[in-house]
This record gives C-alpha cells, sequence and structure tokens, in this order.
C-alpha cells in the first residue's frame, strides 16, 4: 500500500478484533499513526506488538468501555491532550436480535449505547478539534441495516440492532449537513455481513464461514479505498455487499 496515511494519526475504537483490528494493521502499513481504543487493555497490547513487529509506525493504546460515557469524556480528553487526530473510525459495535433479548433483554440496552450514543459522543468530543482545524475524517462503520428505509432493515428479528444503527445513519446525515461548509469529511459506511467475531461474541458460536458472509479483508479495502480519496472528494454513503 502507498504511504497515504504517513503524518497521519488515525483513532479507531473497537480496535482488538474484526474490521478494527484489520483496518489498523492496514493503516499501519500506510504509514499512519495509531490511536486504538478497546475494553481489553491485554489485547491492545497485543495488536500494538504485532504492529510494531511488522515494522509499522507507533501506536498508542487506550483502554475504555464505549458504553461508560464518563471513562469515554476522560479518555477523549487524555487523547485530544496527547495527539492531533486527523481520522475517527467510530467502528465499536455489537450484534443482537431478538432471540438473544428474550433471555437477555439488556441487550437492547446494550445495542443502542454501544452502538449508536458511544460513538456519538466520541465524535462529540472531537468535533470541535477537527473544526479549530477545519480538517479530519469522520467516518463511521454503521451497516447495510442501517441503510434500508426500515430500521430493521431487511429482517424483523433484528429490532434493537436495527434501531441503533438506523439512528446511526441520522446522526452521520445531520453532521454532513452540519459540516457542509467545512472541510471536515463525513462518511457513512455500510457494509453486509462479513465473518467476524462480532455473531461468536453474542452468542452464535456457528456464524463463520457463511455464504452470505463477504471476506472481512475485502471490506476492510472498500473503506480505505473510500479513506484515501483526494481532499477534494467526499464519498459520504458507501453501502458494500456481497454480490449473489
Amino acid at each position: 500500500m502507498q504511504k497515504f496515511f504517513e503524518g497521519k494519526t488515525v483513532l479507531i475504537t473497537g480496535a482488538t478484533h474484526g474490521l478494527g483490528k484489520v483496518l489498523a494493521e492496514k493503516i499501519a502499513s500506510g504509514g499512519g499513526k495509531l490511536i486504538l481504543v478497546a475494553r481489553n487493555q491485554g489485547l491492545l497490547e497485543k495488536v500494538k506488538q504485532e504492529i510494531q513487529k511488522s515494522g509499522a509506525v507507533q501506536a498508542a493504546t487506550y483502554a475504555c468501555d464505549v458504553r461508560n460515557i464518563d471513562a469515554v469524556h476522560v479518555v477523549m480528553a487524555e487523547i485530544m491532550k496527547a495527539h492531533d487526530i486527523d481520522v475517527l473510525i467510530n467502528n465499536a459495535g455489537i450484534w443482537t436480535e431478538d432471540e438473544l433479548e428474550a433471555d437477555h433483554p439488556e441487550l437492547r440496552r446494550a445495542a443502542l449505547e454501544t452502538n449508536t450514543i458511544a460513538h456519538v459522543e466520541i465524535t462529540e468530543a472531537l468535533l470541535p478539534h477537527f473544526r479549530k482545524k477545519n480538517s479530519g475524517h469522520i467516518f463511521n462503520v454503521i451497516s447495510a441495516s442501517g441503510a434500508s428505509d426500515s430500521p430493521s432493515g431487511d429482517n424483523s428479528s433484528w429490532r434493537a440492532y436495527g434501531a441503533s444503527k438506523w439512528a446511526m445513519r441520522g446522526y452521520t446525515n445531520a453532521l454532513l449537513s452540519l459540516l457542509k461548509d467545512t472541510k471536515i469529511k463525513v462518511t457513512g459506511f455500510y457494509p453486509g455481513g462479513f465473518d467476524s467475531n462480532i455473531f461468536e461474541t453474542a452468542g452464535n458460536k456457528d456464524a463463520h464461514d457463511q455464504p452470505w458472509m463477504m471476506n472481512i479483508g475485502d471490506v476492510a479495502d472498500v473503506a480505505l479505498f473510500t479513506l484515501t480519496r483526494p481532499a477534494d472528494v467526499l464519498m459520504e454513503t458507501v453501502v458494500v455487499t456481497k454480490k449473489q
């Protein structure tokens, strides 16, 4: 990969697994300095060591449960004090469905707190920074279910999950309107299902290598293509689905 990210600092949430980890590895190989945020400090350090072992540039880690808004505010203040962020990738997320929520109703709240509220709070914390320098890229990893005209996407058994993603769609569109006269980019990234640990973490141990899943590396490459467009090119809505 060309060193497009050289000289840029990229903050990624949900950086220890799945798409966040793959993006971190690819951005590091592209010369970017990384700010990695996730709940587990041990896993963060493991990802950091793997990246640095490959000869890539430096990475900093910040352990934070993004559902804890007070902790988010503290960590974001620490990050902004120490780093000049150029790109924010709001990637942390969980998956739920009604069958899981029947036994664990707290998952409905967790979906909204993780998939929506956390990203809103993180973005709002960084907005003054981006506005001050009139540059930056806010890249919201949402879901193809959020690109649908229904809050539940094409599956009514994902009501809370779909609602959380649809809410992020609304917030992203509001940001696009708010920042349209600035040089700050905003992208809503809407991937369909791909092979990651998000389903297994939610309790579905068999959700791997399904025919409807995309390759995670391919999804990451589309994200990187979007992030590496020229400064005067904005890809504001990117929907990625598997060709049948």
